[in-house]
């Protein structure tokens, strides 16, 4: 339990921080704006991100754990030495995962470098949503906001101690449509997204399936010639190096009954309907997520794609969350940047607590969840034991959390502006599927 108490330590510790932050928004902000030119993003990164990672990892000797012992350095050393992934080592994400991953791994064979590339992926992705969401803001405004991301506990916790890729596919998803909107290229935008979903995991399509819906009618044909000019070659050299275990081996990490989602909450009130295994619940459950990402990129028809993308991003892996059984409280980590940068209301004091409360929790979850037995409670008589009931409430709080963002999400499409490509022809639920007039 030594790892949960100090991600709680950690977690009040940065919400302490955080409302310090708040208190001095406005003259930090002042600050920050009169001093604009400064790096500051680079000195948020090594304060918030290097120097911790020098002192748990290099200074205090800790070797990582979780993903990266278990996953991520396997992967990656076997993509070092020119292996093929899935068939020589087992893998649950996407081909091109461990090749990128294997990169330091070149000049220091070790876990911990790993941990540092991650982080260095969060600071691009940090930079890049910087550059390209500067709205109506100051430099001084934006870089409150970047500082109030390094602040919170979802973040920090899982770069620094869990060295998780999630940040990925959100840079990754933001450059293809930046691409695709900035050069009016779906074709590229269809390149990149295939690189998306190549480099990260299988979660990544469903970003694509909104974002197909959402294109105007005479762009979808170039962005499935997109996707497919970098998918189906990959999909080809992994189906004669590997047969199926690119699809079998991803496919796997579904059958893990995780939590919090929709099964973990409800199961000690039904108390034994749902199967340990998830059974045919595991496939409708995939059915309902898919009609949800599908019904969320017709909304969005037309709509300008970088300012819609955070909104596809709560959406998609709000309802995600909750509806797979595989599900955990990481994937919080998918979309708090989007939503510090783009959504966040500093002068609304009960959504921004919100926010962090929600951070602070879904920091802990995971860790309190695995120490205590990994739970299936199978009935209220379970919650007689505290740390039960402790992980339960936890559960309920970031069920409510990941459903409360995803429809926030879903709600401000209609706020979005169209595309200057979305603003003609017919707006038609038939027309918006097929181009129906």
């Amino acid at each position: 339990m030594f790892i949960v108490l100090v991600k709680t330590a950690v977690s009040v510790g940065l919400c302490l921080w955080l409302a310090v932050l708040l208190w001095k928004r406005l003259w930090i902000t002042e600050y920050l704006q009169q001093h604009h030119r400064t790096p500051w993003i680079a000195l948020f990164y090594t304060i918030f991100r290097l120097l911790p990672i020098v002192l748990t990892f290099f200074v205090m000797g800790y070797q990582p754990q979780s993903d990266v012992q278990y996953y991520y350095y396997p992967i990656a050393n076997t993509a070092r030495q020119f292996g093929i992934v899935y068939r020589d080592v087992y893998c649950p994400y996407s081909p091109f995962f461990g090749y990128w991953l294997s990169i330091p791994l070149h000049i220091w064979n070790d876990m911990r470098t790993i941990v540092v590339a991650m982080t260095l992926i969060e600071w691009l992705a940090v930079y890049v949503t910087f550059r390209i969401y500067r709205g109506v803001e100051s430099n001084g405004q934006r870089l409150f906001r970047a500082l109030f991301y390094f602040s919170l506990p979802v973040p920090f916790v899982m770069c620094v101690f869990s060295g998780q890729e999630d940040v990925a596919l959100w840079l990754l998803a933001l450059v293809a449509v930046w691409v695709w909107q900035e050069k009016k290229s779906p074709f590229w935008g269809g390149v990149l997204l295939a690189l998306g979903l190549l480099s990260t995991k299988a979660v990544f399509v469903f970003l694509i399936i909104p974002l197909f819906l959402m294109a105007p009618n005479h762009q979808k044909a170039p962005l499935v010639a997109g996707l497919a000019a970098l998918g189906l070659p990959v999909l080809a050299f992994l189906y004669w190096k590997t047969g199926l275990l690119f699809i079998e081996q991803p496919l796997d990490e579904g059958e893990y009954l995780k939590a919090p989602n929709w099964r973990s909450v409800l199961n000690p009130i039904i108390g034994g309907f749902i199967p340990e295994n998830g059974g045919v619940w595991k496939w409708v459950m995939m059915l309902v997520t898919l009609v949800i990402i599908s019904l969320t990129g017709i909304r969005a028809y037309g709509k300008r794609l970088v300012d819609t993308l955070p909104l596809i991003f709560l959406v998609a892996f709000g309802s995600m969350t909750v509806l797979q059984q595989n599900a955990v409280s990481n994937y919080a980590y998918l979309f708090v940047l989007p939503v510090v940068f783009t959504m966040t209301d500093f002068k609304s004091r009960l959504t921004t607590f919100l926010l962090v409360g929600f951070n602070a929790l879904a920091a802990i979850h995971p860790s309190l969840w695995w120490r205590i037995g990994q739970p299936f409670y199978k009935g209220l008589s379970m919650f007689s034991r505290p740390e039960y009931a402790l992980e339960y409430g936890i559960e309920l709080a970031l069920v409510a959390g990941f459903l409360y963002y995803a429809w926030l999400g879903y709600r401000a499409i209609d706020d979005v502006p169209l595309s200057a490509e979305g603003a003609v022809r017919n707006r038609s639920f038939r027309g918006r599927l097929f181009g129906l007039k």
